[in-house]
């Protein structure tokens, strides 16, 4: 597994701008498995998994890692085919509406399950098993260059930080994802829409 595939066609944008196809990507957790194996993971059909994996294999998104015949029956083995999926910047910057759209999509398929796992947190959530953490910085004024520069050096901070923490078998430790927004605010009153 790479630790990073830059996304440079439209298909893969599109492939992974389903949400149900992030679910999918997330229930392998490092490990190979079957489509059988993700839809009992994921409490789904496997006809319905199946489908969404071969739609990813298609694409490059995951990976066919091996085949084992067992009682007759190829069991067919997937992995994704990197830990961060980057959608290349040159595709961003070509400004073709198709692929604005896609990319959109596959932001707002991002934040749904973002947004599944914070309900299911806040749900379940008590200070000493499940603490919320929560940090949040309402009503700054930014230019579009200084929210990239925020960006950057949030990403880099945050990614030396968890550098080595992916070992699930670490002791005392709980699964998290690990988010940044960075939204405008828009002034629902006003009908121009301006922040």
């Amino acid at each position: 597994m790479k630790e990073v595939l830059v996304l440079r066609e439209l298909e893969q944008i599109k492939a992974i701008s389903h949400p149900y196809r992030i679910e999918i990507l997330e229930a392998f957790e490092d490990s190979s498995a079957t489509a059988k194996q993700i839809a009992d993971k994921m409490g789904e059909p496997h006809a319905k998994v199946n489908y969404h994996i071969k739609i990813l294999l298609k694409v490059g998104i995951l990976e066919l890692i091996e085949e084992k015949i067992k009682l007759g029956i190829v069991e067919k083995y997937y992995m994704p085919a990197a830990k961060t999926f980057v959608i290349d910047k040159s595709i961003l910057d070509s400004g073709e509406k198709k692929v604005l759209d896609s990319v959109n999509q596959a932001k707002i398929s991002i934040f749904k399950n973002i947004s599944k796992d914070f309900y299911k947190a806040v749900e379940v959530a008590d200070e000493k098993n499940y603490p919320k953490k929560i940090l949040h910085f309402n009503d700054y004024y930014l230019t579009l260059d200084e929210i990239d520069k925020l960006q950057d050096k949030m990403a880099a901070l945050i990614e030396e930080f968890l550098k080595g923490k992916k070992d699930k078998n670490r002791e005392n430790t709980k699964r998290y994802s690990i988010s940044t927004l960075m939204i405008p605010r828009f002034n629902l009153k006003r009908k121009d829409n301006k922040f």
